[in-house]
């Protein structure tokens, strides 16, 4: 077991430590943990599960969990086929990670049958059926996505199933023509979600979106951006490809450095080390000195659009994952 998490033990006992810092711990351990870590965390959970301070640790065990940890999150959440009413949503995405069968007919229920009007057990429900086969739910999730056409609000993250959808290139335009029209940034995530899942038929739609200021793509607020930033990594598109698409392809690079900027923020905080771009190669991309110049194009780009003060931030908070990138590979070998 790592210390980190044995330390966090202490800190989810009276009186807490805040939660910035319960928060820090966990991304620690979601990059360095195993399973020991998962097991002696859920100890800890099962003993208040809807401890709001504990819902801090449903990250690890979906990253770090297995069958034993899904089993024990069932148990405190589901009663009678139905999720309980003080229990955490959230549960039901970590249980859909897992790839838990039992909960699967619960979510479909959630969404088809009862067509819960909770967003949080929606967007959920959603986001965990998204690892199941849903070959036998084609007419309901068909269904349930056309119901979101011409609306403003709807269920955010019942879009995202058209990935799951055997026929599915008509209901991607339509989605594309529902986010361009009447739905409300509030509530397209799942739709850029449902676009980066469709592999490369839903690649044109992500690529179309990627810098239209009509979909929001870089707000923080709505939460759009972290869903904008899981469909580069669904997609495989690297900072590079997104950097050099922001140069050629947008209409106003000065407006497109904020969608940027919030990805590439997103990526420093991201606590996956798995990614085929290091961040070595993202500082050498983005602020390595060109021929002829003081600063780096990025840097110069942002001058001109007067965010040289937060490229300048960035720069730093890249050069610091630079050195924890170097400390981390020791650490693991």
């Amino acid at each position: 077991m790592l210390t980190t998490t044995a330390e966090l033990l202490t800190k989810l006992q009276p009186p807490r430590s805040n939660t910035a810092v319960i928060s820090s711990m966990v991304n620690a351990i979601i990059k360095c943990g195993g399973e020991s870590d998962a097991h002696a965390l859920l100890s800890q959970y099962l003993t208040h599960p809807n401890d709001f301070t504990h819902s801090y640790l449903l990250p690890i065990f979906k990253k770090l969990g297995n069958l034993s940890v899904a089993e024990a999150l069932f148990g405190v959440a589901v009663e009678g086929d139905r999720l309980k009413e003080d229990a955490d949503p959230e549960i039901l995405e970590v249980l859909g990670h897992l790839k838990y069968a039992p909960v699967m007919p619960i979510l479909a229920d959630c969404l088809f049958k009862e067509k819960t009007t909770d967003y949080y057990i929606s967007a959920y429900a959603a986001l965990g059926l998204l690892h199941f086969d849903c070959s036998g739910l084609q007419k309901e999730i068909k269904e349930s996505i056309e119901d979101c056409y011409g609306k403003n609000l709807f269920p955010e993250f019942v879009p995202a199933l058209v990935c799951k959808l055997n026929d599915r290139q008509q209901v991607l335009e339509n989605l594309y023509e529902l986010g361009n029209t009447t739905a409300s940034t509030d509530c397209n995530a799942g739709i850029i979600l449902g676009f980066s899942l469709c592999a490369e038929e839903g690649r044109p739609y992500f690529m179309k979106i990627l810098f239209d200021p009509a979909w929001e793509t870089g707000s923080s607020a709505t939460g759009t951006v972290q869903y904008v930033y899981k469909g580069l990594k669904n997609l495989e598109i690297s900072f590079k490809t997104v950097y050099e698409y922001m140069i050629s392809a947008s209409d106003s690079v000065n407006e497109s450095l904020d969608v940027f900027f919030a990805l590439l923020r997103k990526r420093i905080n991201d606590a996956d080390l798995h990614h085929p771009e290091s961040f070595a190669d993202l500082y050498t991309l983005l602020f390595t000195i060109t021929t002829g110049s003081q600063n780096s194009a990025l840097t110069d780009l942002a001058e001109h659009a007067g965010k040289g003060g937060e490229a300048d931030e960035l720069e730093n908070l890249l050069l610091l994952k630079v050195n924890e990138e170097v400390l981390l590979k020791n650490f693991i070998q």
